[in-house]
């Protein structure tokens, strides 16, 4: 057990179990490359049904791929038009077809396998088509099934009867089998895109760029905040990867990880931190060194962002040991507890890392700079002052000595004057208690009604077009917008997503800016201009535009839709945020595998079976990631469901096993 104590400490940074369980996508046609032998399915030589593939003629909506399936479907052809075709397709994990169709009207789509254990199944689409020339993802439930089937049939326009007068066009695209029993939809597509983004900033040495180029402006610099957020981008990538299994449009990151970390290593041996290990703010991308003349002194909280996005690695991918490693290396020579003064934070630091050049007082985003040294060592020589500094400032938001602003009976914190809603948004994702306290949440929610408020009255004629945040104002410049201070009023979609956690609304509210891709927040990624994103606008100069989309500014909307439930959940960023002092994962402290234990399915929904190779006893223990017991139990048998408490929030918990010869432990995460 010498080990378990430590595991528990850290299994909270582990989210899905590497382990046979992993469900990966399989990719069965995307029609990019040499397409499968597909026997057109039609009625005999009158009828004059063709499949073709095609340049996609249609990069829209949730299909922007450049070749697609084409069907002229006769009007005297079949009612099961389609294709058969020899592909063996695995349904041992995975249990959902996904197509992408586009037709002229709206009939019933069918999935046929043929030639496995169950013989011939064959489904209707479990979202029927509700569309008509938009692209559409339609899914097929083969849940019921198991092993291999070798033939596969598509009908993407059944109708009986027919009901042509002349021919007509049908398209389809991306035959993918996965775990996802939804269809994707233009959320997705901002999703996926948003990280898309980030791959964009990205520089051949790993090294994330201050903001995307658009409408041919220049580049900038590279950003040490910048690479804190793609370091988070790559955590979410990669959890996306492991839950969905979709290596279309996510993938496993850690090579990437450690690229960028590693640099940073270089980096810092060559002399480009100060006294307190902090990196400066702009830099170029190459060396380090300072670009032209952008700023290159040392912010606190930009090289805060980057030593969450360094945490959140740490705990994401805390059982590969170069991860980790590279990670303490950086973080060991960060010393935040430099940053504090007896009333105020220190922003920027000099050389020495011992003074600081200019100052703020709380509240804002420095909280997650205070938090840092409230987190530190406790054999810091500025641990008592950092401790003294959160416990006034920080510790009870309803009684610190800070300025409370009331917005029409929304009562917020500040600094001041009202703040930009990016600065909760950030405390809420990066800053652990945040989120797990009552009072924190209660102003993190009057700041979203406030926000909103402020909209309406600031004469918003949509209840959709709110968000006070920063960025790149469309036409030029930089603003970060607040309570009273709009003047450009901008709208801001990442602030309405950085709320999606505590705003059921914010799907409908991104959906209708987005408006099937022609909304005046669109904003098209310049690597591929049908990939698009929400960036902001003017409400009284829709046409102007912006020509940078900042790293910092826009992680919010990444952030946000990364914690809808369908994705990874409001929990993931409160999951990995914290620990913040992580000690190496022993590769005794896990049983990767045993000869004579299953345990499945891993995630569940609410129970698991346990099965034995022989008849055995075993004594069941299975902890939260606090260490605190959920259940004990005694099992006899060769296999056994073990049923868990409905009210389990969606995590990782711990599951140990003993019997006379062996203690069995594993990760299991709870969908």
């Amino acid at each position: 057990m010498k080990y378990f104590k430590k595991s528990i400490a850290i299994a909270i940074l582990y989210f899905a179990l590497v382990y046979w369980q992993t469900a990966y996508s399989q990719v069965i046609e995307n029609y990019e490359g040499t397409p499968i032998n597909m026997t057109v399915l039609k009625g005999g030589s009158t009828d004059l049904s063709t499949l073709t593939v095609i340049s996609n003629p249609f990069k829209t909506g949730i299909n922007t791929s450049n070749t697609i399936c084409y069907l002229l479907r006769d009007k005297d052809g079949i009612p099961d038009v389609g294709f058969s075709a020899n592909k063996t397709v695995d349904f041992t994990i995975n249990k959902f077809i996904h197509i992408k169709v586009f037709k002229t009207r709206i009939t019933t789509v069918k999935f046929k396998v043929e030639d496995g254990l169950g013989g011939i199944l064959e489904m209707t689409s479990t979202n029927p088509q509700t569309k008509v020339n938009q692209w559409e993802d339609l899914v097929f439930d083969f849940s019921s099934v198991t092993g291999n089937y070798t033939k596969i049939s598509f009908m993407p326009d059944f109708i009986d009867p027919v009901g042509l007068s002349a021919d007509t066009n049908v398209y389809f695209d991306d035959i993918i089998l996965n775990n996802n029993p939804n269809p994707s939809n233009f959320i997705d597509e901002l999703f996926q895109n948003s990280y898309l983004l980030y791959k964009g900033i990205r520089m051949s040495n790993g090294v994330y760029l201050d903001a995307l180029a658009l409408n041919g402006a220049g580049p900038k610099p590279a950003a040490i905040a910048a690479n804190g957020i793609g370091l988070m981008s790559l955590c979410i990538a990669d959890a996306m990867y492991i839950k969905t299994g979709d290596a279309v449009n996510w993938q496993p990151t850690a090579n990437q990880v450690i690229a960028t970390t590693q640099k940073f290593i270089d980096f810092k041996n060559d002399g480009k931190i100060n006294g307190a290990g902090m990196f400066p703010r702009y830099f170029r991308w190459d060396n380090g060194s300072q670009d032209g003349s952008w700023s290159y002194e040392y912010s606190t909280i930009d090289n805060a962002i980057f030593a969450m996005g360094l945490h959140m690695c740490k705990n994401h991918f805390a059982t590969n040991a170069t991860i980790v490693s590279n990670v303490t290396i950086l973080l060991s020579a960060m010393d935040y507890t430099k940053a504090i003064y007896p009333t105020q934070i220190a922003m920027i630091l000099d050389q020495s890392g011992n003074n600081g050049t200019a100052f703020t007082i709380p509240f804002n985003e420095y909280m997650l700079v205070a938090w840092l040294a409230k987190n530190t060592n406790a054999a810091n020589p500025g641990y008592a002052k950092s401790q003294t500094f959160w416990n006034t400032y920080f510790a009870n938001p309803s009684t610190a000595p800070i300025s409370r602003p009331n917005y029409f009976g929304y009562v917020t914190l500040s600094d001041g004057g009202y703040l930009s809603s990016f600065i909760p948004q950030f405390c809420y994702y990066f800053v652990n208690i945040f989120k797990n306290d009552a009072n924190y949440m209660s102003y993190f929610t009057n700041w979203l009604n406030a926000d909103k408020l402020y909209a309406i009255n600031d004469g918003a004629p949509n209840t959709y077009e709110w968000g006070l945040g920063a960025g790149e104002i469309p036409g030029g410049g930089y603003s970060a917008d607040k309570i009273n201070d709009n003047p450009n009023k901008i709208v801001s979609p990442h602030i309405i997503a950085g709320f999606s956690p505590i705003y059921s609304n914010a799907k409908s509210d991104l959906l209708s800016l987005y408006n099937n891709g022609n909304g005046a927040s669109i904003y098209s990624l310049p690597t591929n201009t049908a990939k698009k994103v929400l960036w902001r606008y003017k409400r009284n100069d829709t046409a102007a535009r912006a020509f940078y989309i900042q790293a910092i500014d826009y992680s919010t909307m990444l952030f946000g839709l990364a914690s809808l439930p369908e994705n990874l959940g409001v929990n993931w960023f409160s999951n990995y945020n914290w620990p913040l002092d992580l000690p190496a994962l022993s590769a005794d402290d896990f049983s990767s595998k045993s000869d004579n234990i299953t345990v499945y399915p891993n995630p569940f929904d609410d129970k698991i079976i346990i099965s034995f190779k022989e008849k055995t006893s075993a004594e069941i223990h299975i902890f939260d990631v606090s260490g605190k017991q959920i259940l004990k139990t005694k099992i006899n048998n060769l296999t056994e469901t073990i049923n868990l408490p409905k009210q389990l929030q969606s995590g990782l918990y711990i599951l140990e096993l003993k019997t006379n010869f062996e203690t069995f432990r594993i990760k299991i995460v709870k969908k």
